[in-house]
């Protein structure tokens, strides 16, 4: 009588550890608010750029200089939040990213954003992004908009403006 033959266990495969760049992708993205596809393809870009420049090769006219910008501290580009009196889950406000442009804001339900306020116009402001920066307009409205005591029509946003649209609502501009 032939003898049973034993009958193979699989073998457990080790648990997988997280691979260090999928964890470093995954961790520059939370930091940088972006996809961690999107945090791949800058980074490519740069060593792609870095490489460039090493690169010995045939003399190539001198490319324009570009204006100087201020430095952030980062070689993304700025990105701009708008921060609604004081609503959101740690009370600094309802952020709001700026990402369509010109960024319309008022009481018209086709705005960027959408302020349901009688006092608010149906466009009360306008943003948008220029050589000098994010730029806020605002279009003339009867109630005006303020930065501190100050009514204003236009100014370069920088980081921490705090401005009070009709005079009561206030939005904070906060630059990432």
């Amino acid at each position: 009588m032939p003898a049973k033959k034993a009958a193979k266990k699989p073998a457990k495969k080790p648990a997988k550890k997280p691979d260090a760049a999928a964890q470093l992708k995954k961790e520059l993205a939370k930091r940088l608010d972006l996809t961690e596809r999107e945090v791949e393809l800058r980074a490519l870009e740069e060593l792609e750029k870095s490489l460039a420049e090493d690169k010995p090769g045939p003399a190539k006219a001198e490319p324009e200089p570009e204006p100087e910008r201020p430095h952030t501290g980062s070689y993304l580009p700025q990105r701009l939040y708008l921060l609604l009196d004081g609503r959101g889950l740690d009370g600094r406000g309802l952020p709001f990213e700026v990402i369509d442009l010109p960024c319309y804001v008022g009481s018209g339900r086709k705005n960027t954003v959408w302020i349901n306020s009688p006092q608010i116009e149906t466009r009360h402001l306008m943003i948008t992004h220029t050589d000098e920066g994010w730029l806020l307009e605002d279009l003339n409205t009867e109630h005006g908009t303020f930065l501190g005591d100050k009514r204003i029509q236009r100014r370069v946003l920088r980081d921490g403006d705090d401005f009070r649209l009709a005079g009561y609502l206030r939005m904070r501009a906060e630059l990432r």
